[in-house]
């Protein structure tokens, strides 16, 4: 941990109140001008911090970066987000999430980033991640699973996602399969589940998530009446870092229940926060169209359609795409 770290977390520690120069000189064994050459440094970062005379030094408000030192040390969490690996700018968190993995990093590590330029989301589709507005992070998982059973972690994103949203006031939030999570009606996060496997087992897992958290109408108008943002939705900003933090705690807690159950729990949880859940729907594939009864997913997270015969098709995510269908009541069970 260098002095930067050590004086934040010094000044965190005891937020509102000073932090003496003399005390953080004996923590840090540095000279009084080094401390403030450091505070200096966290000003310039975005800190704001007061100096007052025999009193010492405090910290008044922090930016809203998302740099590890502003959300580790309030993480409450058994794995997942106590190695963080933050790079300001990155074409994919899940590439360079990828690489860690093949270098053996710890399991529940998070690749986060200030900016994402070629971020993707299933099918091949962009996922823009601004800076200062978007969150784009990506954590790595060695689940001892087959390749067919990875659905299932995408599934306990998402429903980690909405538990996380849901923790601020007004805002209800629901899956949409497979891999989407949804506020009235508009896509506020999207989850992307990479592999590397063997035949028979997963090697590693990296779960890529990218939440709009403070994009306004304006930045958000050239992707059409399809998406929104916790801001919009708030109606006030919303601290990106408390986001985090919330989404990787639920994570964890998640990912524990897993380990110790398996997926019925989880598909039990999923169920209670799905979209169209027990309802009519259109399912699209590349050169047919399926309507039906959104009935049920199977352990390896694919849907099940009831169809008008009263027979069942299964779906996979990578083949097709899910939409109300125009005969629905609107309601999200059916009576």
């Amino acid at each position: 941990m260098n002095a930067k770290q050590k004086i934040l977390d010094l000044l965190k520690s005891e937020q509102p109140g000073y932090v003496s120069g003399e005390h953080i000189c004996r923590q840090l064994q540095v000279s009084r001008t080094a401390i403030w050459k450091t505070v200096e440094s966290l000003r310039r970062d975005g800190y704001e911090i007061e100096a007052r005379p025999r009193a010492g030094y405090r910290l008044l408000a922090s930016p809203d970066v998302l740099d590890p030192s502003e959300w580790l040390s309030g993480l409450r969490s058994r794995c997942i987000g106590l190695r963080a690996h933050y790079v300001k700018t990155t074409t994919s968190t899940n590439d360079v999430a990828k690489e860690l993995a093949r270098q053996g990093t710890e399991e529940g590590t998070v690749v986060i980033t200030e900016e994402q330029t070629k971020g993707r989301g299933r099918l091949g589709r962009a996922w823009q991640c601004p800076p200062r507005a978007g969150l784009c992070f990506s954590v790595v998982l060695y689940p001892r699973v087959n390749p067919m059973e990875v659905s299932q972690f995408t599934m306990l994103a998402a429903v980690a996602v909405v538990r996380a949203f849901r923790r601020l006031p007004g805002i209800d939030a629901r899956v949409k399969w497979p891999n989407d999570v949804y506020i009235d009606g508009l896509k506020a996060c999207g989850i992307l589940a990479e592999m590397t496997a063997e035949a028979d087992r997963v090697k590693f897992l990296v779960l890529g998530i990218g939440v709009n958290v403070n994009q306004t109408r304006e930045e958000l108008a050239p992707l059409g009446n399809a998406a929104t943002s916790l801001r919009v939705q708030s109606g006030h900003p919303v601290s990106r870092t408390g986001v985090l933090r919330a989404i990787l705690e639920e994570l964890d807690s998640l990912y524990t229940l897993w380990q110790a159950e398996g997926f019925a729990p989880l598909k039990g949880l999923w169920k209670d926060v799905t979209l169209w859940y027990g309802c009519p729907v259109v399912v699209r594939g590349l050169q047919r169209v399926w309507e039906g009864i959104m009935e049920d997913i199977d352990d390896n997270g694919a849907l099940i359609l009831r169809l008008s015969d009263n027979s069942t098709k299964t779906f996979y995510s990578g083949e097709v795409s899910l939409r109300p269908s125009p005969n629905s009541s609107g309601g999200r069970f059916l009576t």
